[in-house]
């Protein structure tokens, strides 16, 4: 539902871990801003760099030239379609931060933020990782086919236009303006990229990454994914297990699933409720009273008439839905919540429609739904959209209208699905699986399962909320894998930090 993989329905996009920017609250001029000490929420571009690689070399080796923060960045061709090498290429550009202790260095970290549609050079330009991990590896950002420097991607009509109505499953009369919506942006996606579309699936994101390691000239690599970086690196790890080193996985997508599941939007209610008390517990908190009632009161005053809010579109209930989940992927986020709700019962929806656009803006939308959308196996006939979203409207009702609306957009998507399949009979080195047990986007379970089938990986769990938690100030978690990538030690079997 909400993205890392994000949705089968809604979706953060990608980890927050990004670029650090103003407090979404601050995106359109609001008079107040998060409380002192809370951190603002992270948000990525995902625009191409202010630097653009060099274009690829002809002999395929990556050639690095000076860029923005200190870094190094190249270009490396690929093909468009791997199963026609020889025609038509583009670009994928890479970044690198190079160890800082060469003497020592122990080989090349790749390292995905997530999404689909974040981007890979943001991640290390934003410089998140720990010394103990860029003293030993030059640390490789790549932007996947699809995003800022690699063709991004961006269809004619904002991502942003499904959600101006109420997606509401069950309302006959919404359900049919969602879908007419939808068309009208997918129509409008297929006609500018109808030719790309169809080749901006993980798989083909893998085979880059592959590229990118000859380009580099290594044997192995080593690989850090978080949210939907999980999927690349499993897949990755299907297609390429014995040119790995180490591999962590943090905040696991479920590649097994159908695109219409509820899980993650179950997921998110649960973190509503853990808001909602939370809330209750906090003597600052402005709906205290009684959060989730506040958020009803204000669903219906949006549904009954729009919000008017300066220089963009009104909030509606479906930017409301959005702009809900967007602060419910971080713990240290929810204050913000809880003040555009405040605000939003006021009767002032210009926090609340900041926090939507934060969403959209936090990586490449229309990349993410082209991938998810190729991704998974999604049903191909509205009626049954319908029903899995009226389902889910009972199990998660404040987040169903994220299902209805993904599963709109990937039903009549126009480029055929690619289901990804699990990953089985790995033969590659071992795997350190992180899972948090409150993630909203990327449900504990999944780390659970995808540990269970890796015999001689490990599973590390931290009890706790937020979505993905390595390099996030938790040092038990944090040591766990800085020992991993750097010797490949494990930690001790079904170990839990908090």
């Amino acid at each position: 539902m909400a993205r890392p993989h994000a949705r089968p329905g809604v979706r953060r996009r990608a980890r927050g871990l990004v670029v650090v920017a103003a407090a979404a609250l601050a995106l359109a001029g609001c008079a107040r801003g998060p409380e002192p000490g809370v951190p603002p929420i992270p948000m990525s571009s995902s625009t191409p760099s202010a630097t653009p690689a060099p274009p690829p070399d002809p002999s395929g080796a990556a050639r690095f030239a000076p860029c923005q923060a200190g870094l190094q960045c190249a270009s490396v061709a690929v093909p468009v379609d791997y199963a026609n090498p020889t025609g038509p290429t583009m670009s994928i550009a890479i970044a690198k931060r190079p160890a800082t202790n060469q003497a020592a260095k122990l080989g090349v970290l790749l390292v995905n933020p997530g999404g689909p549609g974040g981007s890979g050079i943001e991640i290390v330009q934003a410089g998140v990782l720990p010394p103990e991990v860029t003293d030993r590896f030059d640390v490789i950002g790549f932007d996947p086919r699809g995003v800022g420097g690699s063709t991004d991607l961006r269809c004619p009509l904002g991502p942003d236009t499904p959600y101006a109505g109420d997606p509401d499953p069950g309302d006959p009369a919404d359900e049919a303006a969602t879908n007419e919506a939808v068309d009208r942006y997918d129509a409008a996606c297929g006609e500018r990229y109808r030719d790309l579309l169809p080749h901006l699936g993980t798989r083909n994101v893998a085979r880059d990454m592959d590229r990118i390691r000859e380009a580099l000239g290594e044997e192995r690599i080593n690989y850090l994914g978080f949210s939907y970086g999980t999927s690349i690196g499993q897949t990755y790890a299907q297609l390429f297990a014995d040119r790995l080193r180490a591999i962590v996985l943090d905040g696991v997508v479920d590649v097994s699933k159908p695109g219409l599941d509820s899980a993650q939007a179950e997921s998110f209610e649960n973190s509503l409720r853990q808001f909602d008390a939370d809330c209750r517990l906090t003597p600052t908190c402005p709906v205290r009273a009684d959060p989730i009632g506040t958020l009803d009161r204000v669903r219906a005053r949006v549904t009954a008439a729009p919000l008017p809010v300066a220089g963009t579109t009104p909030l509606s209930a479906g930017l409301l839905e959005i702009g809900v989940v967007y602060p419910l992927y971080s713990k240290e986020s929810w204050p913000q919540l809880a003040q555009a709700l405040a605000a939003a019962d006021r009767g002032d929806g210009t926090p609340m429609r900041a926090l939507a656009t934060a969403y959209f803006r936090g990586s490449n939308s229309d990349t993410y739904n082209a991938v998810t959308c190729l991704d998974n196996a999604w049903p191909t006939e509205d009626a049954q959209v319908f029903d899995a979203a009226r389902a889910t409207e009972i199990r998660a009702p404040h987040f169903s209208g994220n299902v209805l609306v993904s599963g709109l957009t990937c039903a009549d998507w126009p480029a055929p699905q690619q289901p990804l399949t699990p990953l089985e009979g790995y033969t590659g080195p071992p795997m350190l699986v992180l899972g948090t047990t409150n993630d909203p986007a990327t449900p504990y379970q999944n780390s659970v399962a995808l540990a269970g089938r890796l015999p001689g990986s490990a599973l590390l769990t931290y009890r706790g909320d937020g979505h993905t938690v390595y390099t996030n100030g938790v040092p038990c978690v944090d040591d766990a894998v800085n020992r991993y990538l750097v010797d490949t030690t494990l930690p001790p079997p079904n170990t839990v930090c908090s």
